[in-house]
C-alpha cells in the first residue's frame, strides 16, 4: 500500500522510475514534492497532537507536537534550498549553487538542535514538579496512528533521497523518522501516566529531546563535512581511476580529488604517462581523460600530467650472462662487446656491438640486427635496444683463434 502510494505521488510529479539525478530540474521537482507533501501532512499531525497534548496535559505529547511542527519549518527550508540550488552557474559561483542543499541540511539540523534543547529543558522542570496528566489508551492509539504516518513519510523521503542522492532529503527523512520514534516514546509515557507514574512523562520527554539532538548533531557533522570538502568516497574514487586508466597512454593515476557541488563535481587528478612522450602527445592524453570522465560523471575535470619513468633492470652479472646467452643463440655472431647502459631524457638505452663475418651482405646484417634486438627486448622490455654491427678483422682475438678463413 505504502509502495503504491509512493509510486503514485512520484508518477504524478512526472518523475517516473529512473529520473536523471544529475538534472537540476529533476532534483528541484523531487525537493518540491517531498517538501509540500511534508508540509501538508505535518500540519495535520501537529493539530492532532497539540489537541491531545492540551487535553491530557502531557509534556511529552506537547513536545512531540512541537517536534512535528518543526518538520514544517524544515520542509520550507527544503523547498527554498532546492530552489536556490537549481540556479545556474554565474560569475560568483562558477560551479553553480548545488551546495545550497548542504546548507539547507545544516539549517534543518540546527533547528532540530534548538527544538531538542527546549524540549529537554521543559522535561527537566516537569521531572522535579510533575503535574497530573490525564491520559487513556484511546489517546495512545491515536498517537500510534500518527507514528505510522510519520514512518510512511520517512520512507517516502528516503525513496526520493535515493532517487537523486540528496543529503537534504536524507536529513528531512531522518527528521520524519525521529518524529515517529519520539511518538513511540510518548505512547510509553501515556501508558505510564495511566498507572500514576507521572514522572515517567518527563523522562520520556527528555528521551525524545536527547534523540532529536543526537539526530541533529549527526546531520550537522555530515553536512559540514561536505561543505568543508569531504574526501572522495571509495566508489567514486575507483570509478574515476578506472575511467582514467581506460585511456590509452595512461600508466597510473594518483592524487584524485573531487569536490561536490550538488549536481556537479569538480574533479582533479594526476595521470602518469611515459616520460618519453612529447608535450603535444601528453596534452592529448590529458584531454582524452577529461572528456572520458566528463561523459560518465557530471563534472568539471582537470588532469595534471606526471611523467612516469619506468624502473630499469639493474645490470648485474646475472643479466650480463642472460644477455650473452641470447647472443649465443645466433650462429652468425662471431663475438660481442661494448655493452653499455645509459639514461637520458628520451629514456633508457642498452647498447652493444656484435661482430659478424666481413663477407655478410648488408641485407643479412640488417635482418640479424633486427632479430637480435627483438630477442633481447623480450627479456629487457624497459630499454631501447641499439646494436652496432662490425665486420670481423684480423685484430679480433676470436677470429685469430677460430676463424677458418
Amino acid at each position: 500500500m505504502n509502495t503504491d502510494l509512493n509510486q503514485f505521488l512520484i508518477n504524478r510529479a512526472g518523475l517516473g522510475n529512473s529520473p536523471d539525478a544529475s538534472d537540476p530540474k529533476v532534483r528541484r521537482r523531487c525537493g518540491y514534492l517531498e517538501g509540500w507533501v511534508s508540509i501538508v501532512v505535518n500540519l495535520a499531525l501537529f493539530l492532532i497532537k497539540i489537541v491531545i497534548g492540551f487535553l491530557s496535559g502531557s509534556i511529552s505529547v506537547i513536545a512531540d507536537a512541537v517536534h512535528t511542527a518543526s518538520d514544517v519549518s524544515t520542509s520550507i527550508v527544503v523547498i527554498i534550498g532546492f530552489n536556490i540550488s537549481n540556479k545556474p552557474a554565474d560569475e560568483d559561483h562558477p560551479f553553480g549553487h548545488g551546495r545550497m542543499e548542504d546548507i539547507a541540511t545544516l539549517i534543518i539540523a540546527v533547528l532540530l538542535c534548538v527544538v531538542g534543547a527546549e524540549i529537554f529543558k521543559v522535561a527537566a522542570l516537569r521531572f522535579f514538579a510533575p503535574p497530573p496528566v490525564r491520559a487513556n489508551l484511546y489517546l495512545a492509539a491515536i498517537l500510534a496512528l500518527t507514528a505510522l504516518v510519520k514512518e510512511w513519510m520517512a520512507r517516502f523521503s528516503f525513496r526520493l533521497a535515493k532517487l537523486i542522492d540528496s543529503s537534504t532529503l536524507y536529513a528531512d527523512a531522518w527528521h520524519h523518522r525521529s518524529d515517529a520514534i519520539s511518538t513511540l516514546f510518548v505512547i510509553g509515557a501515556i501508558i505510564g501516566t495511566i498507572f500514576k507514574l507521572f514522572k515517567l512523562d518527563a523522562v520520556f520527554g527528555a528521551m525524545v529531546a536527547v534523540y532529536i539532538i543526537y539526530t541533529a548533531l549527526k546531520l550537522i557533522r555530515e553536512s559540514s563535512f561536505h561543505l568543508l570538502g569531504k574526501a572522495v568516497d571509495e566508489a567514486l574514487h575507483n570509478k574515476i581511476k578506472q575511467l582514467s586508466l581506460s585511456v590509452k597512454g595512461v600508466e597510473g593515476v594518483h592524487d584524485i580529488v573531487a569536490h561536490d557541488y550538488g549536481t556537479l563535481k569538480a574533479i582533479s587528478l594526476h595521470a602518469e604517462v611515459d616520460n618519453r612522450l612529447d608535450v603535444a602527445a601528453a596534452h592529448k592524453i590529458a584531454t582524452m581523460v577529461e572528456i572520458k570522465i566528463a561523459k560518465n560523471i557530471n563534472s568539471s575535470p582537470i588532469v595534471h600530467i606526471d611523467l612516469k619513468k619506468k624502473k630499469k633492470t639493474k645490470f648485474s652479472s646475472k643479466y650480463i650472462k642472460k644477455l650473452r646467452g641470447i647472443i649465443r643463440n645466433f650462429s652468425q655472431i662471431i663475438n660481442s662487446h661494448g655493452v653499455q647502459v645509459s639514461s637520458g631524457e628520451s629514456g633508457d638505452s642498452l647498447n652493444l656491438h656484435i661482430v659478424v663475418s666481413k663477407h655478410m651482405n648488408i641485407e643479412d646484417s640488417h635482418k640479424l640486427e633486427h632479430d637480435l634486438a627483438a630477442a633481447i627486448k623480450v627479456e629487457f622490455a624497459d630499454y631501447d635496444i641499439h646494436i652496432h654491427v662490425e665486420p670481423c678483422e684480423i685484430s679480433c682475438t676470436s677470429c685469430r683463434l677460430n676463424c677458418k678463413d
